[in-house]
């Protein structure tokens, strides 16, 4: 048996096998982080509509039988002339998982919703249930 015809791996071959391991796990975190991205957008997204749809019940019977709104009315700050979610509001409303400390606010004339905390998705911020609804 020669030994010289037996070269084994080149060090080319593993510095190249090196690279597309590096490549192919780069690629990996990146794609497993747009998919954590994504779903925290639709969770908030999907809380955001739950709670719409309670509101707009809650809106029309008011309308209907002067029941009172939830949520205590803005008179200053970004959300002028829309309610604020108390945590004791959102339980009564059925929403035990959503956390007050994040700020739920509610605009009852238009119909919409917002997440005073934000979701961040593609490097912008987004508030209302209206800008979160065009984000794909």
């Amino acid at each position: 048996m020669n030994i010289k015809n037996n070269k084994g791996i080149t060090f080319i071959t593993l510095i190249i096998s090196i690279i597309l391991l590096i490549i192919l796990a780069g690629t990996s975190v990146y794609i497993g982080l747009d998919i954590s991205e994504t779903a925290k957008l639709e969770n908030v997204k999907t809380n955001l509509i739950s709670l719409q749809s309670k509101c707009k019940i809650i809106a029309e019977k008011n309308a209907i039988e002067d029941e009172e709104l939830y949520g205590t009315k803005q008179e200053s700050g970004d959300y002028i002339g829309w309610y604020l979610l108390s945590k004791a509001d959102l339980i009564e409303m059925g929403f035990n998982n959503l956390d007050d400390k994040d700020n739920y606010y509610v605009d009852y004339e238009n119909d919409d919703v917002a997440y005073g905390k934000g979701i961040t998705y593609d490097n912008v911020t987004y508030h209302k249930l209206s800008e979160i609804k065009g984000v794909d």
